[in-house]
């Protein structure tokens, strides 16, 4: 993971602004893991993306600024279990401004849950 900013990569334990983070939250439990982590998984990517319109290299820390997250949501006590031995893969798209985008393949059971999460959201509204 990069340290150079934090909000772009998740923060080590020891990171003064950790509490900033989803999966660092009390409440990062169950049907919230899930919105914490597409909270912070939004993060990790726009931190990345002026990095890699500019050095396409930069889609391989991005990648694993990605696998980061998803194992630490992996290893919550309270976190639901699809997130272990899932993950995401990171591809690059043309972006409407001209620039580069970073598109998240989700993994079959991991997006079976986010896609569940959706529904769930929209019968509660």
């Amino acid at each position: 993971m990069t340290d150079a900013s934090p909000s772009s990569a998740p923060p080590s334990a020891a990171s003064p602004d950790n509490a900033r983070w989803g999966y660092q939250r009390p409440e990062c439990r169950g049907a919230n893991a899930l919105g914490l982590f597409i909270d912070d998984l939004h993060r990790v990517l726009e931190g990345h993306e002026g990095n890699v319109a500019k050095s396409p290299a930069a889609l391989y820390q991005a990648q694993a600024d990605t696998n980061a997250l998803v194992r630490r949501y992996a290893d919550l006590a309270g976190a639901p279990a699809v997130f272990a031995g899932q993950s995401i893969t990171l591809r690059t798209a043309p972006a409407e401004h001209g620039g580069v985008q970073l598109v998240p393949l989700f993994s079959a059971g991991l997006k079976q849950a986010l896609v569940a999460l959706l529904r769930a959201g929209e019968t509660t509204q």
